[in-house]
């Protein structure tokens, strides 16, 4: 798919191209989106600005990085914008919310939240609670399946750093996890790392919308 997407974007077919995109890496694109800026509605919009930007921005595509890697780097510059824009809104709020009503926006609503696993709203919360450099590079990893060479090259770092960000942020979700991997009806008493990165890639999130 990826050798296929990346001729067209060569012939100039960017349609095609685009339509490929959207059919491989829509829904963990959309998931990486909201699980960076904790909301779904955002999530979603950003997914949208990510495809409208590779649209743009495709016939200077330099074939410096593969298609896949070039599209989660706009989504995450995107969301990082986002988020700079948003902590300054928050900011501006918070002087005249004292008493916490600007609260903190997750990916579900708490409807959703009633009928979900007692560990998947855990591991959103750990998630949303992650340093932001922490939290990219665990997303990157296990929801990206992006190797740590490639996941360097993205965030402008070296293997061994992200090495490290990807292995203290698994370290703080288990913690954050505790409560329920500890239970007794967890023979095992806890996730191997396989196991946690299932439930970090599962996380539902928005889709592109096709018009």
């Amino acid at each position: 798919m990826e050798q296929q997407i990346l001729s067209m974007m060569r012939e100039g077919h960017r349609e095609r191209a685009l339509e490929l995109m959207a059919r491989a890496w829509a829904q963990p694109i959309g998931r990486f989106c909201c699980a960076l800026v904790g909301s779904a509605a955002e999530g979603e919009d950003l997914l949208q600005e990510t495809f409208i930007e590779a649209w743009q921005a495709m016939e200077s595509f330099r074939a410096e990085s593969s298609p896949r890697a070039w599209l989660y780097g706009i989504a995450r510059n995107l969301c990082a914008s986002h988020l700079r824009r948003r902590d300054r809104r928050r900011s501006l709020f918070g002087r005249f919310f004292s008493d916490g009503a600007a609260e903190k926006a997750h990916c579900r609503s708490s409807e959703d939240n009633a009928v979900r696993s007692e560990e998947q709203v855990l591991l959103d919360a750990a998630l949303a609670d992650l340093k932001p450099a922490l939290r990219e590079a665990v997303l990157l990893h296990y929801q990206g399946h992006f190797s740590m060479q490639e996941i360097a090259d993205m965030l402008e770092i070296s293997p061994a750093n992200a090495r490290k960000r990807v292995s203290l942020g698994v370290g703080a979700l288990r913690e954050a996890l505790r409560p329920v991997l500890m239970k007794p009806e967890n023979p095992r008493g806890g996730q191997d790392e396989n196991e946690q990165s299932e439930s970090v890639s599962g996380n539902q999130g928005p889709r592109v919308v096709r018009s």
